[in-house]
């Protein structure tokens, strides 16, 4: 006797994309697992968890180390976390959030747009 085979529930329940749209017609994630996912996928490349570390020990530039696990966690990480939390609260990009906060803080935004082209166009 053939059961049917049971396919796993997928982690993004949609329509072709990877996230659904509700009532404003704004996309959302389905789940809090399915956005967890998706930053991190999109915020660590393995260039910076396995790459820099080994060249660092390679290179002796332990000294190096120091200060840059110092900015991650003191910078890298409270700007991620700021970034993703002013989206979700404001439901807009970067511009909108921080023309939001104040009319002139417009700039902030438009400079990290502006600063994400720029490492996207470097490396790639």
């Amino acid at each position: 006797m053939d059961s049917p085979a049971v396919s796993p529930t997928p982690l993004l329940k949609t329509n072709e994309t990877s996230v659904e749209t509700k009532g404003e017609g704004r996309e959302r994630f389905s789940s809090r697992l399915a956005f967890y996912f998706s930053a991190v996928g999109s915020a660590v490349g393995f260039g910076n968890v396995w790459r820099f570390p080994s060249l660092v020990f390679e290179y002796g530039g332990g000294a190096f180390f120091i200060p840059y696990l110092l900015a991650l966690f003191l910078v890298g990480i409270p700007l991620l976390v700021l970034e993703i939390s002013l989206g979700q609260h404001f439901q807009l990009g970067d511009v909108g959030c921080f023309g939001k906060i104040h009319e002139r803080l417009r700039g902030v935004g438009l400079a990290s747009i502006a600063c994400g082209y720029m490492l996207v166009t470097y490396y790639s």
